[in-house]
């Protein structure tokens, strides 16, 4: 089995724009809190020199088993369960590349978790779908050009269609929501509270639902990303971008990096900025994602109050990916120097988890009731 990461050097990775949010129309809201990631706590869950954990697709939490759901070279058509109490390995769910109804025609393209621990794999052509313990349940193929990114909408499954967003009813058939439509240079027309909104897309749309809403969240040549709330009777609202994760770094800044006792300088602005959208459990939007500072925000969907997630200090090596009860999982990207320059990988290495910090505002209402100041 293959156990090494697909590498690429920084200067070849991607920029994106931010992607957070508080709602157009709903309650004007600043950041109440800013929340600092305390590395100087918490405990290693993963440190594997071998292992090779994708951080630049979709993973899942299983909050109520303590279960993380992640891509790994060790298995490269497969999901790989792992404890998030000891780091063990628990299992791993075959999702084999082909044109069976088992299979992912081209391989996989995200996954979410459902509200009863059953697990959602997409693979641009079909959904497959397992039960609590990785076993076989069903798929569905959805009416989409590509499926990149599910989630559960009210019970079943949902991906996103650039324009809306198709739901797979409990007869199998496809239900739709949003207007508008997509041509294939992915310029998308949207139909917001404020108009027809035309938007070409950089990168794929991302997904995430409760059994009220599914969130999509989009970035765009003329902008920042916005998020797009489609409710489940049918409404549909969009999000702004506060402004915290909107900010251009300074054209001048530069980070110092030491791999293997040589030193190199390199500017903020190679580290892209995707984020993904997910829950945190308590009914909160999370965005979070690759960012040397400012990885994302929490959001509450019913207010638009919001908190913003920092890192101690400007780094390349590690992001905050995922939110664990108050805490932040923090995945460590795989770094090397060669004669070409200093690395990243597109693969982490080590997890851990570490608590979320409070230095600054005040809580929103019933988010992270823990976290104190710190």
């Amino acid at each position: 089995m293959n156990r090494t990461a697909s590498r690429c050097t920084v200067t070849q990775l991607a920029v994106a724009t931010a992607a957070a949010a508080t709602a157009i129309g709903a309650p004007a809201a600043d950041a109440q809190q800013v929340l600092v990631i305390d590395t100087a706590a918490g405990r290693v869950i993963i440190d594997d020199e071998w292992r090779a954990i994708r951080t630049f697709g979709d993973m899942a939490l299983d909050r109520t088993r303590a279960i993380l759901y992640a891509r790994d070279d060790e298995e490269p058509e497969a999901v790989m369960a792992f404890s998030l109490e000891t780091g063990e390995w628990i299992r791993t769910i075959p999702t084999p590349t082909g044109d069976g109804p088992r299979e992912l025609q081209q391989g996989m393209a995200g996954m979410t978790l459902g509200s009863d621990g059953r697990l959602y794999v997409a693979g641009y052509v079909r959904v497959l779908e397992f039960d609590p313990l990785g076993q076989y349940v069903s798929n569905w193929r959805p009416g989409v050009e590509t499926v990149r990114g599910v989630c559960e909408f009210d019970g079943q499954p949902a991906v996103v269609a650039y324009s809306g967003v198709i739901r797979r009813r409990p007869d199998g058939t496809d239900e739709r929501f949003g207007p508008g439509f997509v041509d294939r240079g992915r310029t998308t027309v949207e139909e917001t509270p404020d108009g027809l909104v035309t938007r070409t897309s950089r990168s794929p749309p991302r997904i995430a639902c409760t059994a009220d809403a599914a969130y999509v969240v989009t970035d765009s040549e003329e902008g920042p990303d916005s998020v797009f709330v489609h409710h489940r009777d049918g409404r549909l609202e969009s999000w702004a971008v506060p402004g915290e994760l909107a900010e251009a770094l300074d054209d001048d800044c530069k980070l110092a990096v030491n791999q293997s006792g040589v030193s190199f300088e390199l500017p903020c602005s190679v580290w892209p900025r995707y984020r993904r959208p997910s829950l945190d459990g308590r009914g909160d939007l999370v965005l979070l994602g690759h960012d040397v500072e400012v990885p994302g925000a929490i959001i509450d969907p019913e207010t638009g109050c919001y908190a913003v997630v920092r890192k101690p200090e400007r780094t390349f090596a590690h992001d905050a990916l995922n939110i664990y009860r108050d805490s932040v999982l923090v995945f460590r990207n795989v770094a090397w120097e060669n004669d070409q320059g200093f690395n990243l990988s597109t693969a982490a290495n080590r997890v851990s988890i570490h608590p979320l910090r409070r230095v600054s505002g005040a809580p929103c209402p019933g988010m992270l009731p823990s976290v104190g100041d710190g």
